[in-house]
Order: C-alpha cells, then sequence, then structure tokens
C-alpha cells in the first residue's frame, strides 16, 4: 500500500496511474482521480459518472446514497473529517483531502508557508495586493491570491487556475504546483464569505488573518446580514498567529474573541492606532501608532511610524494599514518618514487614468458600503463628480435602490447603465434600481460604451468621471452570453 492508499484507506486496483487531483469535471483528464463532494447545491456523486467517461481513473465520494460496483469507485465515510495521520498534535489535524493532495503534489511543508489572509466587504484585493508589495519591496518571495487572479513575485497575473474570489483547496495546490513552489514561501490571499461559508481553505493556518470591514453584500447567497457577518467571523476560527479587525465598525467590534488585534482611525486606545496628516490626489502622508509588532519583537511597547504614499482615499489607507501589519515593521524606521510611494493599487482599484486631458476614474465597487466608502471621500477631492454604474444580474437585487441613492447623494450627475446583466433584463434591473430614488436625477443609458461617453461629455476641468462596478474586468455577460468590454478602453479610446 503506498502513502496515497494509506491516507484515503483505500487500495487501488493494479497498476492506476494518477496524473491529478480535481473536484469538477472541468479539469478532469485521462488518469485523473476526481473526487466527488457535496456542493452548494448537489453532491459531486452526481458527476462521477461524466468523470469516469472522460478518462478519471479513480472516483472517490462520501456520499452514502451513491452506490457503484466498479473496483475504480471508492465511498469514503470521513473524507472531510479533521483528523491528524501523522504527528498526534491536535493542531496537525487536515482532512483526508488535505493529506492526499499535500502527498500527491509532494509539498509535504505545505502548513510551513507563511499565509496572510484578508477578508471583508470591501478592500481584499487592495490589501492583499499591497501586503504582497510589501513583502516583495524586502526582497521576500510572495504569492499574491484573489479576485486578480495569482501572481508569483513580480511575474505577469495569471487568472487561469480558477475564476472565484477564492479557490478551493484543490485549486490552492494547483497553483503552487503550477507555480513549481516547494519551499516555503509567503503568500497574501483573499477570502470571500462564499469561501468561509464553503470551508474551502478550513485545512490551512495563517499567520495573520484580517477583517477588513463587515457591510453588506451577497444576501442573495445568505440568509441575512446576521448570517453574512457571522460567516465573516468565522475567519478567526482559523489557527492564526495574529487577528487583525476594523474596531470603527460596530458588527466587528462587538466580537467577543480576546485575543484580536483592534485597527482604529477614531479610537486612540486601539492597539493600532492611525491618523492621515495630508492627503491629496498625489498622494498621503499618514502616521501609525501600533503595540503589535509580533513579527519583529513579543513587548507591547507602542511605537510610532510615520509613512507616505502615492495611494489616496482614507479606505485605502485603511486597507494599507491591515497589510502593513499583515507584513510586520521589521524594516521601517521611526527616526524617518517610511518611503511607500513603489506600492500601487490592483487594476480597476480608484485608478486615475493617466495621460488623458480629464479626470477619470475607475473603481471596482459593487456595493451599498463600497459606494459609501469611496464617493463620500472621493468627492472632497473634485468640484463635483459624474458617476456612471451599474448593478449585476442575478445577483443581489436589494442593494440595488440603496447603491443608486448614495450615487445620487454624492454626484451632480448620475448615469445608470448595464454591468453583467446575465440572464436578467437590464429594464428589470434599472427599475429595480429606481425604486423609491428621483428618477429625474437619473440618465439611464443601456449600453455601457454611450453611458461612459456621455458622461465625459458632462465633466469640466476640476470635476471628475467615476466609472464604477467592473474595474478591472475586461468582458460583460448579457443574456447569458461573454462579451469582451473593458471599461479602460471605453476611456482611452474618447481622450486618444
Amino acid at each position: 500500500m503506498n502513502e496515497l492508499e494509506k491516507i484515503l484507506g483505500i487500495t487501488f486496483p493494479n497498476n492506476t496511474v494518477i496524473t491529478n487531483a480535481t473536484n469538477t469535471t472541468k479539469k478532469v483528464k485521462k488518469n485523473s482521480i476526481f473526487f466527488g463532494l457535496q456542493g452548494t447545491k448537489v453532491h459531486g456523486s452526481k458527476y462521477i459518472e461524466e468523470a469516469m467517461s472522460l478518462g478519471a481513473s479513480i472516483s472517490i465520494h462520501n456520499d452514502p446514497n451513491y452506490k457503484s460496483n466498479k473496483d475504480n469507485v471508492f465511498y469514503i465515510k470521513d473524507l472531510v473529517k479533521r483528523i491528524d495521520m501523522f504527528t498526534n498534535n491536535e493542531f496537525d489535524q487536515k482532512t483526508r483531502i488535505y493529506y492526499f493532495l499535500e502527498h500527491f503534489y509532494e509539498m509535504q511543508n505545505t502548513n510551513n508557508h507563511s499565509i496572510r489572509a484578508f477578508t471583508g466587504t470591501n478592500g481584499k484585493t487592495s490589501s492583499a495586493y499591497l501586503c504582497h508589495q510589501l513583502l516583495l519591496s524586502r526582497g521576500i518571495d510572495s504569492i499574491y491570491i484573489g479576485t486578480i487572479g495569482v501572481q508569483l513575485n513580480n511575474k505577469k497575473i495569471n487568472n487561469s487556475i480558477f475564476k472565484k474570489t477564492t479557490p478551493d483547496i484543490f485549486e490552492f495546490f494547483e497553483i503552487l504546483n503550477t507555480l513549481k513552489v516547494r519551499n516555503n514561501i509567503n503568500i497574501c490571499i483573499e477570502i470571500s464569505s462564499h469561501a468561509l461559508d464553503q470551508g474551502r481553505l478550513n485545512d490551512l493556518s495563517f499567520l495573520t488573518s484580517c477583517i477588513l470591514n463587515i457591510g453588506k453584500d451577497h444576501l442573495d447567497y445568505h440568509k441575512n446580514i446576521e448570517d453574512y457577518t457571522k460567516t465573516k467571523l468565522s475567519i478567526f476560527n482559523t489557527i492564526s498567529l495574529l487577528k487583525l479587525i476594523n474596531a470603527d465598525l460596530n458588527p466587528i467590534a462587538m466580537h467577543k474573541e480576546k485575543d484580536l488585534t483592534s485597527i482604529s482611525n477614531s479610537n486612540e486606545l486601539a492597539n493600532v492606532y492611525y491618523k492621515i496628516i495630508e492627503s491629496g490626489v498625489d498622494g498621503t502622508l499618514f502616521e501609525v501608532k501600533t503595540s503589535s509588532e509580533i513579527f519583529s519583537s513579543h513587548d507591547s511597547v507602542r511605537r510610532t511610524y510615520r509613512f507616505c504614499c502615492k495611494l489616496f482615499l482614507d479606505f485605502n489607507i485603511n486597507n494599507l494599514i491591515f497589510a502593513i501589519e499583515s507584513a510586520g515593521y521589521e524594516t521601517f524606521s521611526e527616526e524617518n518618514v517610511n518611503n511607500l510611494n513603489f506600492l500601487t493599487l490592483p487594476k480597476g482599484r480608484t485608478e486615475l487614468i493617466p495621460n488623458i486631458s480629464a479626470n477619470v476614474i475607475i473603481d471596482y465597487a459593487h456595493n451599498e458600503e463600497g459606494f459609501k466608502f469611496f464617493l463620500t471621500s472621493i468627492k472632497n477631492y473634485f468640484t463635483s463628480i459624474v458617476i456612471v454604474f451599474g448593478c449585476g444580474g442575478d445577483r443581489d437585487k436589494q442593494k440595488r435602490p440603496e447603491m443608486l441613492n448614495i450615487a445620487i447623494k454624492n454626484a451632480r450627475e448620475v448615469i445608470f447603465t448595464s454591468d453583467n446583466s446575465r440572464s436578467e433584463d437590464f429594464k428589470a434591473i434599472s427599475a429595480d434600481s429606481l425604486k423609491g430614488n428621483d428618477e429625474k436625477k437619473v440618465k439611464v443609458i443601456e449600453d455601457r460604451k454611450e453611458a461612459i461617453i456621455h458622461g465625459s461629455s458632462l465633466i469640466r476641468d476640476d470635476d471628475c468621471l467615476v466609472i464604477l462596478g467592473k474595474g478591472h474586468e475586461q468582458t460583460q455577460e448579457i443574456n447569458g452570453k461573454t462579451f469582451h468590454f473593458s471599461d479602460h478602453e471605453v476611456v482611452n479610446e474618447i481622450y486618444k
């Protein structure tokens, strides 16, 4: 019996060959091992026959209701039960799936990776990507994993391995294998509420886990805001050396866990207190007082650091604080202003388009809190703003009128347009959004390109055109079909 058979507690048929491991038939190829697991809607055992027809040599499942007489289809009852197979240490308990993947990819040191995890209704991508850059600036190898894809060090971003904000454990190992990572490495990863609810990465332990904020989002998936909040807070149920929380947000600040490190812009008694000294579109100067330096010392002495960066808007600085805390302070000075001007936000995050004759900003904000954070701050930098945005189809309908209401309150002009309408009719989406709002203050233009062109015609020298919702995305889904579309390309075509 080889190590893989021992981990699963089964014996493979003679001459079995396994080339890759997957839990989706989309990635099954000749000699795959297919794991049929419980999904959000159906059990993966439903796809075992398909997997075998596609060339899988072995199928594993934990569905007691699925029966098969084939000698290469195995039922394993405790497939996702956490056990300890090797060390007799409760902190080393993993699922059989994790042990299997670790040995299959020959990555027995995976649990020694320094993983920094970021969750929140908004800001996950920015914080994880900023932390990734901070580590690289120190000559430390790092991987970013999240909404915009995967990046090893400064190499080109790869967005082909998974399409979700957060990979599952199969995709996580696939990422490391694709990048040829075998030794310990730093990983900065976004964790979505869906991933937390589905326990996609429960087998991992984290160096730091962060909750940036909790607002309202994905209520089409979660039962209610209470369930959504509880799900976000569950990131602290993981093994984490440092747990960082935004103490300025009530739903989280009331969390009872004692070992949380609080971050605040308003409460000087928080473990980490920061204040913005100067801020403009060219950058920000800010100060941090911290007593959470677990990476460089184990004392609780309050230390003060000053930083400058090219980022602006309050919530971006808040995201940066979480990144700094997660990366640690070893290379920073208390005597001088620490220069972070090398940091850049991910594409489509508060992106002031360069080399054009007008102020145009593209941002990924796509929920009420994201709109509120962004718009209440951005309007202070310009005489007035014009907003172009839409709402996604087949998603939470409750947030649509609230997003439009926030836009109306903060803009001189609002143009409502298409986003990813998916299978929904645009007229139904716009009607939902207009409920309870003054229609006279909104111009509806379905064609997103036309909407952006019209918005550009409305701004003056000191105004700003703000295009929200799609950020870095380069496609648009309408009537179930996906088309190439880029807000960036439209803007650059207007001002070329």
